[in-house]
């Protein structure tokens, strides 16, 4: 027998007048596109681009976006969690501009990964009410997602995201980002210009230095630290996080923030991974006292609250998990394929 090499069961809808492209860069499959930029450069404005596996060894090269578009990516961590795909590969992509023009653009189930850590970025956002979601960033020596540009309402939500979030300069405004279910191993730095929503996230080192912001139901932890994550600039509402070291005096705390809090006792996979998968380690073990600690009794981290974290940042399109084609068949019987597919939220 041997498995399909398909990625995506085409089985969405779309709006009015919206067309989807299938961009594939091995040139034996049968795909619209083979690089990133013909498959923008083709699209209109509201078109959607699906994004096929490529593995570490090869990738899609940088991407200026000038439109608004929706670009799908198989996700990631795609060989570590069961019932993903039945060819478990992502798409990796260097790095990403999204220029004002392109407001409204969605990016889902990518993998960023630079090709040689120059401390430049993954991604840049200059445009407005755009949504990061679902992605992977790789850390190569402090690249990073800049917002780079006056902006509004940009989501940044259910990534893993290895790099750090900041403001390019002290001059750039940007408004209402909502930061939310991230596993984030590097900080947050947001200028006092900006301001926006840091919620049901796992922040790795809890440096957050962040203005005029909600900062809630985090967990925060980090190991050498004895003093707490830098949020207590000016305006800042924090309440319902957990701290792995002590809460400084003077910040301007809500209800709810918990210090010195054991952090073996929070998660299933912590110190050490074990068995579990590179985001499957974050989940909240029995008896955390993560669970229903957040605000309204939701529970603190990033599988809590009304988006939750979602394993492998798979999209939330039908996906085939499993297909199987016999080798030959018959005149009679045909050829018995076997294709098991779900749904994802």
């Amino acid at each position: 027998m041997k498995r399909l090499t398909t990625i995506f069961l085409m089985l969405c809808f779309f709006s009015a007048g919206a067309t989807s492209w299938r961009l594939n860069n091995n040139p034996a499959v049968n795909a619209d596109f083979t690089t990133f930029q013909a498959a923008h450069d083709a699209a209109s404005a509201g078109d959607t681009i699906y994004v096929e596996g490529t593995g570490d060894q090869t990738h899609y090269g940088t991407l200026t976006i000038t439109k608004k578009l929706v670009i799908i990516g198989p996700g990631y961590f795609l060989m570590e969690n069961d019932s993903t795909y039945a060819n478990p590969v992502y798409a990796r992509l260097l790095n990403m501009i999204i220029e004002p023009q392109a407001a409204g653009t969605e990016v889902y189930g990518l993998f960023f990964k630079a090709a040689d850590g120059s401390g430049n970025y993954h991604l840049q956002i200059k445009a407005s009410n755009v949504i990061i979601a679902r992605n992977y960033f790789h850390n190569l020596s402090y690249d990073r997602i800049k917002l780079s540009a006056n902006i509004d309402n940009v989501t940044i939500n259910q990534n893993y995201i290895q790099s750090l979030i900041e403001t390019l300069t002290n001059s750039v405004v940007a408004n209402n980002i909502i930061i939310s279910n991230n596993y984030i191993e590097d900080r947050i730095s947001l200028n006092n210009l900006s301001n926006g929503i840091l919620t049901n996230n796992v922040i790795r080192h809890g440096f957050v230095n962040v203005y005029n912001s909600q900062i809630k139901n985090n967990i925060l932890y980090a190991t050498g630290l004895s003093d707490a994550f830098c949020v207590y600039n000016s305006g800042n509402y924090i309440a319902y996080n957990l701290v792995s070291y002590n809460l400084v005096s003077g910040g301007n705390y809500g209800p709810g923030n918990i210090g010195n809090v054991d952090m073996s006792t929070v998660f299933v996979g912590y110190p050490t991974q074990g068995s579990y998968s590179a985001d499957g380690r974050w989940q909240l073990k029995a008896g955390s006292p993560a669970i229903d600690a957040g605000e309204g009794g939701i529970d603190c981290g990033m599988f809590g609250g009304p988006l939750p974290y979602v394993l492998s940042g798979l999209p939330a399109i039908p996906r085939i998990y499993e297909a199987i084609v016999p080798t030959a068949g018959s005149t009679t019987s045909g050829l018995p394929v076997i294709i098991k597919a779900k749904s994802q939220n």
